[in-house]
């Protein structure tokens, strides 16, 4: 969740391919005037002739230089920040970026410390951000992070609340399904945020409450299923758990597959003592995974130096990387449901139209300027080309690392099994074992809960409702010797 603080920013305001020229003599007769102001004015120009990214220098340049920024220029760092995003400002000196007192530095500058994980001087900084404004509940989420990080759990609820009321205002006014989208996203996060708050705290009743005010249209909602299934899980409700786990069987989830959930999978069939049950998971997951995974991790080492490969590979028909790996095509599509790759794909192929026509400006004109902006939108465009591919491998790298972690986890918790087996074997016990698979008494459910009678096909209404039924096993009788059963012994 780190990482959607700020990445939403953009999500709405994607870029339109502009094929008009460029015009050259606009440019060049501002550029002629080699006044303080020429490039507050280049930026304005640029903008004028959404040039977006190419007008970054220039911005960056007269925050710089400026001893005061009009309120005309605060807005033109508005439309950066939500054009290009806050990592294109985030070079600039925070003593620059702090001493205009500007709402849109201020958040720039919060960002960037937040990515130094400096979490007190975001606190600071956030503090007096006004909810009004445009930016308003992306610094309060921001802001509820950095609390919740610092370990403030009740000012950063505070905060969360803030955030969900007024993103949630915002999404019922906007006249656009995009923008409506945009702060449903901010309200998705801030509620799961009051969510993890709960379970933080082991009120992991208040927890479920929370996350069930999530919709499941929300592109979060999947995501979340493991921790609702966690939650339920240390209410030891874990036919519940079980239930929240099969859901991802679903054909409408086939791109989310995750190795904690077979994990967490394996120990709620332990709690019931189902050993066999455990045993089958345990099977199933080197079957499924394990293998699959070290061919995936071949191919992906012997790219990990390249600075475009797994951007390429995303970029490609999904047909063309399912030939690589079994893997490949879930990956790819669980990768661009993500809110970050989202918003940094958007800048990339903005950034990369910008280039475009420059190249095509500099062909017709060859002046000295429109090479030089060529150039330094061709440093944008490979900034971003790095960061975007960097992102995908680390994504790809963490799944494998994924899959052998809790590969480790489910063999402790088949050694674990096989101990328990062995200690009754000593002790002359065993477990029930003439017991019905599943009954609607072992159904543990809120009087506001839906409930639906599992058969084996899976509804888009019935996700995440699905509990099983399985009675505990963990009930001890004595075990009866083979030659005292013959003595007729009871």
């Amino acid at each position: 969740m780190k990482r959607i603080i700020i990445t939403l920013l953009g999500l709405i305001y994607s870029s339109v391919t502009y094929c008009q020229e460029i015009d050259m003599k606009r440019l060049e007769a501002v550029w002629a005037k080699k006044t303080p102001q020429t490039p507050m004015h280049m930026a304005i120009e640029l903008y004028n002739q959404k040039l977006y990214f190419s007008m970054v220098p220039f911005v960056a340049e007269h925050i710089i230089q400026a001893e005061t920024i009009t309120p005309e220029f605060e807005k033109l760092i508005e439309e950066v920040v939500l054009k290009t995003g806050t990592n294109s400002l985030a070079g600039v000196d925070p003593k620059h970026l702090v001493r205009h007192q500007s709402p849109s530095l201020n958040l720039v500058l919060a960002f960037k410390l937040f990515q130094q994980e400096k979490y007190k001087d975001v606190a600071k900084l956030l503090h007096t951000f006004s909810p009004k404004h445009r930016f308003g509940s992306e610094a309060l989420m921001m802001l509820g992070t950095s609390l919740q990080f610092l370990d403030q759990y009740s000012a950063a609820e505070s905060k969360y609340e803030l955030c969900v009321s007024t993103a949630g205002d915002l999404e019922s006014k906007a006249k656009h399904e995009r923008l409506k989208r945009y702060y449903a996203i901010i309200k998705e996060s801030c509620q799961t945020h009051l969510a993890r708050i709960a379970y933080k705290q082991k009120d992991y009743q208040r927890a479920v409450l929370q996350y069930e005010k999530i919709s499941k249209n929300s592109y979060l909602w999947p995501y979340l299923l493991l921790e609702r299934a966690w939650a339920s899980y240390y209410l030891e409700d874990f036919n519940r758990s079980l239930g929240l786990l099969v859901t991802y069987r679903s054909p409408l989830l086939t791109s989310y597959f995750f190795p904690e959930a077979e994990v967490l999978t394996a120990l709620s069939y332990h709690k019931l003592c189902l050993w066999d049950d455990v045993m089958k998971t345990i099977e199933q997951y080197h079957q499924v995974y394990k293998s699959r995974s070290d061919s995936l991790r071949g191919f992906l080492v012997a790219n990990k130096d390249s600075d475009t490969y797994f951007l390429q590979l995303m970029l490609n028909p999904i047909e063309s990387g399912e030939k690589l790996n079994p893997f490949i095509r879930n990956l790819i599509t669980q990768i661009r449901k993500k809110v970050k790759f989202s918003v940094d794909l958007i800048n990339y192929q903005a950034s990369r139209e910008e280039l475009e026509r420059w190249k095509l400006s500099f062909e017709k004109h060859k002046s000295p300027l429109s090479q030089s902006l060529a150039r330094e939108s061709q440093r944008s465009v490979s900034w971003r080309t790095t960061h975007l591919n960097h992102f995908i491998k680390q994504h790809m790298f963490g799944f494998i690392n994924d899959i052998h972690r809790f590969s480790f986890e489910l063999f402790n918790i088949q050694l674990e099994v096989m101990s328990n087996r062995r200690d009754l074997l000593y002790k002359n016990q065993t477990l029930i074992s003439d017991r019905s698979r599943g009954s609607l008494d072992n159904v543990k459910r809120r009087t506001d809960q839906h409930f639906y009678q599992f058969t084996g096909e899976f509804w888009a209404d019935e996700l995440g409702d699905y509990s099983f039924g399985l009675q505990s096993n963990c009930e001890l009788v004595s075990r009866i010797p083979a030659n005292d059963k013959k003595k007729g012994v009871k």
